[in-house]
């Protein structure tokens, strides 16, 4: 299977407090608007620099940290005021001697130990950050920006990524076995398969609900490796194996009997519509009589426009990838009937993302 930089997520693909309100002001909605690169980069700099783990250490003043860091004192003390003024740092002490240490946000997810880490997805947001910044080249030639316009200390591999994936998916793919739940989706099911399910945090959730059925994990081999570790980590290894392979040429069976459920999320948007199509038959093709395909998806409503995250999504997929964007539940229900599914219900995960469910006859 072919993934790139770009399969998931934005730094945070999650809904954020107040991300869909929008000034009355409309000139306060451009201030707002232009100025949001500087909290991202703060942030990621922030856990670039190594900051929240050095202060997990104790806490330190500008000149300690910045010795810790061997960075600048300057530099350091002008970015930990910043974290501050954010949340992410607590700043306190007396005048002269005041010392920073991780705040409650930094502690929760920005240390590796964190209860919900997201390090290593902040870590590929930086490099998502630099993509970006080449907007209006990949608009003017249609083309994705390349590897070489972002800055080599951000090189990563695909270990780095499936674990920077790992991050988003251990919220969301609880989220999605909820809705799956709740719509009587996993009614029966025995055996699954998590197609480029990545780091397999859906396929072990599954497992966990299941405690009858077996789950597949099917992604590229350094991928598969660390959902394997997943799913020793969660206690379901037994019950829970990876399969490198590539979705578009190897056997998803491979030998086996057909799937009762087969789960695609994340994926559609990195290809353009006939792959999507010819994806969605092969995996129609591997279903049992009466088995379910679940694409879990940033779907758009008719106008491409709602929900507003995965329009933004769709800019992601501009910028990384050469034909990559976000379709419309419309469109996946035409990739279902072409290939032999009736489609089903749609069901909200987030406020932007959505499950679309077919059914083989």
């Amino acid at each position: 299977m072919t993934t790139a930089d770009a399969p998931t997520p934005e730094p945070n693909p999650e809904p954020t407090p107040g991300a869909t309100d929008t000034p009355t002001d409309p000139v306060a909605l451009v201030d707002e608007l232009a100025s949001g690169y500087r909290h991202a980069q703060i942030l990621m700099t922030g856990v670039r620099l190594g900051v929240f783990e050095a202060l997990a250490a104790g806490p330190a003043d500008a000149r300690e940290l910045a010795a810790r860091l061997g960075a600048d004192p300057r530099g350091v003390r002008i970015l930990c005021d910043a974290l501050t003024a954010l949340g992410i740092l607590d700043k306190s002490g007396p005048q002269g001697e005041r010392r920073y240490q991780n705040g409650t946000p930094a502690r929760a997810a920005l240390l590796p130990d964190s209860p919900r880490p997201k390090v290593a997805m902040l870590r590929h947001g930086a490099r998502l950050y630099e993509r970006w910044g080449k907007l209006l080249d990949a608009v003017a030639d249609g083309r994705p920006v390349p590897d070489e316009a972002i800055d080599p200390r951000l090189a990563s591999d695909e270990r780095a990524f499936a674990f920077a994936m790992a991050d988003v998916a251990r919220d969301s793919a609880v989220k999605t076995a909820d809705a799956l739940e709740r719509s009587g989706a996993l009614a029966g099911v025995r055996r699954i398969l998590d197609l480029g399910g990545g780091p397999g945090h859906y396929a072990v959730e599954l497992a966990r609900r299941l405690p009858d059925a077996r789950a597949v994990v099917f992604d590229r081999e350094a991928t598969a490796e660390v959902a394997r570790e997943t799913a020793r980590d969660a206690g379901v290894g037994d019950r829970v194996t990876a399969w490198p392979g590539d979705a578009f040429d190897d056997d998803l069976l491979a030998g086996g009997p057909p799937y009762d459920l087969i789960l695609i999320s994340n994926l559609v948007h990195i290809y353009p519509p006939e792959a999507n199509r010819r994806l969605i038959g092969r995996s129609a093709a591997a279903l049992a009589p009466g088995g379910r395909l679940a694409i879990k998806e940033f779907l758009l409503e008719p106008d491409r426009v709602r929900p507003r995250g995965a329009a933004l999504f769709a800019v992601n997929m501009l910028v990384s990838t050469e034909a990559g964007d976000c379709y419309t539940v419309d469109q996946v229900h035409a990739w279902f009937e072409a290939g032999g599914l009736v489609p089903g219900a749609t069901l909200d995960v987030t406020e932007q993302s959505r499950l679309a469910l077919g059914t083989k006859p």
